[in-house]
């Protein structure tokens, strides 16, 4: 016969793989012994026993269900760890400007005794909510505030230290507010947003762009991308492009995704490169005066010539921008010219593309007398 008190860890081995239990402390999988106390019924208290460490504040799912260790466990009792879980039938959301903790918690009452039921009828007295030391930072402050059955309550205490792994919060019930989300039990959800500031913008194949946005109290976001195969966002919401395509990117509250925004872009093709020269079958620096000129337009894209780009010519004063009657334009197709020699000087010819005013090229011109 195997005595639980007194058995060695192969013994307690061998009782864990027959009747041991798959449970979860703190996500973590562990084979562990879930047996019913002799302890007052007003908690759902189990005994949990395991080879596995655990201590208290942490948090065992078992059968579908979350409890707390409740009891101080400091180091192994007859080679193995023992406790007290205590089920936790209450999930709140707490709001901390605008900083949230979703806390699954037990409750007990100044003046309604301890609760422990899903159903919670509560006076106007204080509360107490327990919950795992885990689940909460410093960022939670006095006078955050849930929701509970209809009612809103405000945190008037954090104790900490009483139970270390644990804390517990006094909380007295407060006023009902406009900005109280009721329908999802958040409360001041209705007043608090995440917006993307950026608009209209798009990106293109191994391009970024920096979104900007703005958060109620500078809350913490998180982004999403709807198609990673298009496009990314990393944590601070830099957009990086991949593939052609329409994506949405969403930010998140970064723990409540109830609050959100989104932008929609789309991931263009890299745009075409275009370089363009001009050019004539002898001298282009050089016309004679009374003559005529042809001049060539050449538009490449990378080393390749195109030929499906026409150009626009005009001729102007040496100085590029005033006109000139040194010379002018006496016929021009969309990639070449004719410029004849009128008066000695200098002038300049401009060819641009017509896809992209921003590709030019200027050549320089001597109109020189008849030898």
């Amino acid at each position: 016969m195997i005595n639980l008190f007194e058995s060695t860890t192969e013994d307690f081995s061998f009782l864990l793989d027959q009747m041991g239990n798959d449970v979860l402390i703190n996500d973590n999988p562990v084979k562990a012994l879930i047996t019913n106390t002799n302890l007052e019924q007003i908690y759902d208290d189990r005994r949990i026993t395991s080879l596995s460490p655990f201590s208290r504040g942490d948090i065992v799912l078992f059968n579908g269900k979350k409890y707390i260790v409740i009891s101080e466990v400091t180091e192994k009792r007859y080679t193995k760890y023992k406790g007290i879980i205590r089920f936790l039938p209450h999930t709140i959301i707490v709001n901390s400007e605008s900083r949230f903790y979703t806390l699954d918690c037990y409750i007990n009452t100044s003046d309604l005794g301890i609760t422990s039921g899903k159903v919670l009828t509560l006076a106007d007295g204080e509360i107490t909510v327990n919950c795992s030391n885990y689940s909460i930072d410093s960022d939670l402050k006095i006078g955050a505030r849930f929701l509970l059955n209809g009612g809103a309550w405000k945190c008037t205490g954090v104790d900490d230290f009483s139970k270390p792994g644990m804390v517990a919060l006094t909380c007295v019930k407060d006023s009902i507010l406009p900005t109280d989300d009721l329908i999802n039990g958040i409360a001041g959800g209705l007043g608090i947003s995440v917006n993307i500031t950026n608009s209209n913008f798009d990106v293109t194949i191994d391009s970024t762009y920096q979104l900007t946005w703005t958060s109620t109290n500078n809350a913490p976001v998180r982004f999403e991308s709807s198609d990673e195969s298009v496009a990314t966002v990393d944590v601070n919401g830099l957009v990086t492009g991949l593939t052609t395509g329409n994506v949405t990117i969403t930010v998140y509250h970064a723990q409540l995704e109830q609050i959100k925004d989104t932008i929609t872009l789309m991931v263009k093709d890299v745009p075409v490169s275009y370089t363009l020269e001009i050019t004539s079958s002898s001298k282009p620096g050089e016309v004679t005066k009374g003559r005529t000129k042809t001049y060539e337009a050449i538009v490449k894209q990378g080393i390749d010539i195109v030929s499906d780009q026409p150009v626009t010519w005009k001729i102007t004063a040496d100085d590029q921008t005033s006109t000139t009657a040194l010379a002018t334009i006496t016929s021009q197709t969309g990639t070449s010219c004719v410029v004849s020699g009128v008066n000695l000087g200098y002038v300049q010819l401009k060819a641009t593309l017509v896809s992209d005013p921003t590709v030019f090229a200027w050549q320089r011109i001597q109109v020189k007398s008849a030898i």
